[in-house]
């Protein structure tokens, strides 16, 4: 899909499934960090040139690096003759255009946010959860490099000038208002962060920003969501897209400020309120500009949009066309399976909020399969999504429950390469407690529909929701 966020480099980057900060400390400040090399691709021009994993990379031309951006930066020299200064020794090349370096680097540390947002998720943990979920990350090399958001309050001047000088661009910022004190209010710090400004400047730099507001009812909504949608088209190409996304309550907010949670009415409130400004800016500009997430048209009960409403799904990963893309790719999966299918008896999970469409296509299948929505006990009723779902949810749900075989579990639920958990419990745990073996879906409908009938053809690939 054309704009969707894609990762920053092959030749040298940093796994989004392994940048979960599982070891990597939080900070900020403007000192180097320790280039550590993770692996190296066999045959890559990295390993010709003698670079091992465990290597750790001081200097390149003489200069100290900040993290892996810098040391792409610094390495794009094409045909001059390059240095780099590991711990113990000192190696001269000089790349070809076509050479890619092979390298995969050990986590970045993250910078923090000093921010104190009244909807913050990171406040509403409960207090058993990995350390990484306490970070409350704040980093524009994250946002360049996974998509991550970030408001730009803790973003400091000379960070500033190294987004506009490396163009680190695009950049994924959280605006939620951009009125001044509604904005000092939401984000809770002590003045107002120049945040218009800031937008400004990188927009005349050429850095282009995608927008997210957590809609938080009575809050940033109504007049005031009018109000930030305007200001941001200001930028507009340049900030070329604006996600609307319902605030998430947990039940660990007693001692947090007090919010309004969203409700079907107030997301059908909602719609009709912004499908109007949506069609006044496709006529104007060719784009809906501001989309609502998906969440808040299954909230509503309304259909969600088709296709060509998404113009390009910039925001999928921010659940923006999710559910419609997984139905594009399911029916065309459907109808491209070939040949018979083996005999399949088994239970598909996912969450309450996709529970509906994906019981309806799984219904499509003719299969004996029985597809259930899994209550999020981890964190509370309020929290409905398979990306927030533990591995102690789906134990409690399936264990002595397992219709047939097999369970298939929603991939986006897991990260890294041993599925876990935002429990830290991994899919071999979840395995053993519920006795039956659990399939990851895939991110892809046609992973699904693959498994699922073994004969068929895969065609293409994208994102898809779980």
């Amino acid at each position: 899909m054309s704009n969707t966020k894609k990762q920053f480099s092959a030749s040298a980057y940093v796994h989004k499934a392994v940048h979960e900060y599982r070891e990597a400390p939080a900070h900020r400040s403007g000192e180097a960090q320790k280039l550590r090399i993770l692996s190296v691709e066999r045959g890559s021009f990295a390993d010709r040139i003698g670079l091992k994993p465990g290597d750790e990379i001081h200097q390149l031309n003489g200069k100290p690096l900040a993290d892996v951006i810098d040391f792409q930066f610094n390495a794009a020299n094409i045909g001059r003759r390059t240095t780099i200064q590991t711990q113990d020794r000192t190696i001269s090349f000089v790349r070809r255009e076509w050479e890619s370096f092979g390298l995969e680097f050990e986590p970045i540390e993250p910078l923090t946010c000093k921010n104190q947002c009244v909807f913050c998720f990171v406040h509403q943990n409960p207090k058993n959860v990995r350390r990484s979920l306490h970070i409350k990350d704040e980093d524009y090399r994250l946002s360049f490099l996974f998509g991550n958001y970030l408001t730009l309050t803790n973003v400091h001047e000379d960070e500033m000038r190294r987004i506009i000088e490396q163009r680190l661009s695009p950049l994924y910022i959280s605006v939620h208002a951009t009125e001044p004190e509604l904005r000092r209010q939401l984000l809770g710090i002590d003045e107002y962060d120049g945040f218009m400004g800031k937008m400004d400047r990188l927009a005349k730099a050429g850095i282009q920003m995608h927008g997210q507001v957590v809609l938080c009812p009575g809050l940033n909504d109504g007049e005031h969501l009018e109000r930030t949608i305007d200001d941001l088209l200001k930028f507009y190409p340049s900030v070329a897209s604006l996600a609307i996304v319902p605030v998430g309550l947990t039940q660990y907010r007693s001692t947090l400020p007090k919010l309004t949670p969203f409700t079907p009415v107030i997301a059908r409130k909602t719609i009709a309120h912004i499908t109007p400004i949506q069609r006044k800016l496709k006529r104007r500009i060719g784009t809906p500009f501001a989309f609502l997430g998906d969440e808040i048209f299954i909230m509503a009960g309304s259909p969600v949009p088709p296709a060509s409403h998404y113009a390009g799904f910039p925001q999928i990963e921010n659940g923006v066309g999710m559910v419609r893309t997984f139905l594009t790719q399911f029916n065309a999966a459907l109808r491209s399976r070939a040949g018979t299918y083996q005999t399949k008896r088994g239970t598909i999970c996912t969450g309450k909020i996709f529970y509906p469409y994906l019981k309806s296509c799984v219904d499509r299948l003719g299969l004996d399969l029985k597809t259930i929505a899994i209550e999020s006990l981890f964190w509370g009723a309020g929290i409905g999504v398979a990306g927030l779902l533990t591995g102690r949810d789906f134990i409690a749900a399936l264990k002595g429950n397992v219709y047939g075989d097999f369970a298939v579990l929603p991939s986006e639920s897991m990260i890294g390469d041993d599925y876990l958990f935002l429990d830290d419990l991994t899919i071999k745990d979840v395995e053993r407690e519920v006795g039956v073996p659990i399939i990851p879906s895939g991110y892809d409908a046609r992973d699904f529909v693959k498994f699922l009938f073994p004969s068929s053809q895969r065609r293409g690939g994208a994102t898809a929701a779980g």
